[in-house]
């Protein structure tokens, strides 16, 4: 019988989560208390996703607990239970647990006063993963274990519906309307370029009437898309759009536009290019930069379609003899020995 893995994550979804979960099987549980969004509501938010947590490890029992971060509330409340409640049978060994590190973890502004917390949190992990490589360099000063597993490629469902298929060229815009993602910078580019169809994902409502005003004709707010139609509108479009401003960020999309064998543009940072080496665009977040990438990857879409092809399996291979590291972790012969890696 394996190991009785849990993967607890405080967001509404996570595709790098949902995709690493299968790959060490584990259960996966996004708590996210979607009522309770906004600034004033946020510590409230956490208390009942806290609570929730709880339950569900009292309920679950696992033997081991990989959990995401930020917010850091949710690896501080699973070491906790796995110290005071998660005991293994009659040896008395705490359950050992796992924190999965998002990279704004390390350099989101509303989370680095949590670092020394975090730093004591991972002396007690079995591993820290890492999605990003610049953060390894933090994890060997405080001499705690760290493995730097990028995401794996997800397995889609069947792509179906219409979502993507209108206009001669077209680009998919894989968005959330975070505030580090340069949607501005995109409608003006797609000003420029009134000839291609920009489908831009994400919940409209996250972005501000100010931004909203901004956008073209040729922008198509597609909404916050899962499953099979997230799949059709990647599979309808010619190529696809990752773009950030945050220079340590290696984003879901870069990664499903491998999946997908899908050539994208992407933001010119040295993380994404040691990372994405062939059949990707790199551009810079301006205007001019981002019309530029785009009519590049048009012209040029056969040949960035071979070229992320071979990269995808390349990627594949590359990333297996983490992930086995990591899986060695999780087989040990018995919960007893994972508590002591």
């Amino acid at each position: 019988m394996g190991v009785k893995k849990l993967f607890i994550v405080w967001y509404g979804f996570s595709r790098r989560a949902e995709t690493l979960a299968a790959e060490v099987d584990a259960q996966v549980s996004f708590q996210y208390e979607v009522g309770l969004k906004g600034k004033w509501l946020t510590p409230l938010r956490y208390l009942v996703q806290g609570w929730k947590t709880w339950r569900l490890l009292e309920r679950e029992r696992p033997e081991v607990v990989l959990v995401q971060s930020p917010p850091i509330f949710a690896p501080l409340l699973v070491a906790l239970w796995c110290n005071l409640r998660g005991k293994l049978g009659t040896s008395g060994h705490r359950v050992p647990y796992v924190i999965d590190c998002h990279p704004a973890t390390f350099y989101g502004p509303p989370w680095r006063w949590a670092l020394p917390l975090l730093r004591l949190l991972s002396r007690r992990a079995t591993v820290t993963l890492l999605c990003n490589e610049a953060a390894q360099d933090t994890l060997q000063g405080w001499k705690v274990k760290g493995i730097f597993l990028p995401d794996g490629l997800p397995t889609f469902s069947h792509a179906s519906g219409t979502i993507g298929s209108e206009g001669e060229a077209r680009i998919a815009v894989i968005s959330v309307f975070d505030s580090v993602e340069p949607i501005a910078e995109i409608f003006a580019a797609a000003r420029l370029l009134p000839e291609v169809t920009f489908y831009v994902t994400g919940d409209p409502e996250q972005a501000t009437a100010r931004l909203l005003a901004q956008k073209p004709e040729n922008v198509i707010l597609t909404g916050f898309l899962r499953g099979e139609t997230y799949a059709g509108l990647l599979e309808n479009v010619h190529g696809i759009a990752i773009l950030t401003k945050a220079p340590n960020d290696l984003s879901c999309g870069a990664y499903e536009a491998l999946a997908m064998a899908k050539p994208a543009i992407i933001s010119d940072w040295p993380g994404s290019r040691r990372c994405f080496k062939r059949g990707f665009v790199y551009v810079n977040n301006t205007p001019a930069a981002i019309a530029a990438g785009v009519k590049k990857l048009l012209n040029e879409r056969a040949m960035l379609t071979a070229e992320i092809t071979a990269m995808r399996t390349e990627y594949a291979s590359t990333r297996q003899p983490r992930l086995e590291e990591f899986a060695a972790l999780l087989k040990c012969e018995g919960p007893a020995e994972l508590s002591t890696v």
